[in-house]
C-alpha cells in the first residue's frame, strides 16, 4: 500500500511526458539511435549529434546574422520543446501575437501557434 502513491505519480509524470509536444516528445533515443519519425517535423535534424550542446547551439546560431543569432541566444530554449536552440539546427524565429520568438524546429511552429499564450506565458517566467 506504501508504494502505491509513488507508483501513481511515476505513471502520471510518464503520461504528462509522452503527451508534451514538440520536439521533446518525438526525440530519439538519447545516445542517438533511432531516427524521429518520418513527418513529424523533425526531417533534417537529429537530437544525437556529437558534440555537447553548447558547442552544437555556437556551431548553429553562427549561421544566423549577428542580430538574430543574439536574439536566439538570449532566449536560449525553445518554449514548446524546452530544448536549448541551436542543438538540433538552426533555429526559427515566429512571429507570436506580435511578438519575435524562437523555436527549435518546425515540429514546435504548430504547437505554439495553436496555443500562444501558454508558450508565451513560458518565455516571460525564464
Amino acid at each position: 500500500m506504501k508504494y502505491l502513491a509513488p507508483l501513481s505519480v511515476i505513471a502520471l509524470i510518464t503520461v504528462v511526458a509522452l503527451s508534451m509536444p514538440g520536439c521533446g516528445a518525438n526525440s530519439p533515443a538519447p545516445d542517438g539511435r533511432g531516427p524521429a519519425a518520418e513527418g513529424d517535423g523533425h526531417e533534417g535534424h537529429d537530437h544525437g549529434d556529437g558534440g555537447s550542446d553548447m558547442e552544437k547551439m555556437k556551431a548553429e546560431l553562427a549561421k544566423l546574422s549577428p542580430e538574430d543569432a543574439a536574439s536566439s541566444e538570449k532566449q536560449h530554449i525553445c518554449p514548446v520543446s524546452g530544448e536549448m536552440l541551436g542543438t538540433m539546427g538552426a533555429p526559427m524565429k515566429v512571429e507570436v501575437k506580435g511578438q519575435q520568438v524562437w523555436i527549435c524546429c518546425d515540429g514546435c511552429k504548430d504547437a505554439i501557434t495553436k496555443s500562444p499564450d501558454e508558450y508565451l506565458a513560458k518565455l516571460k517566467k525564464e
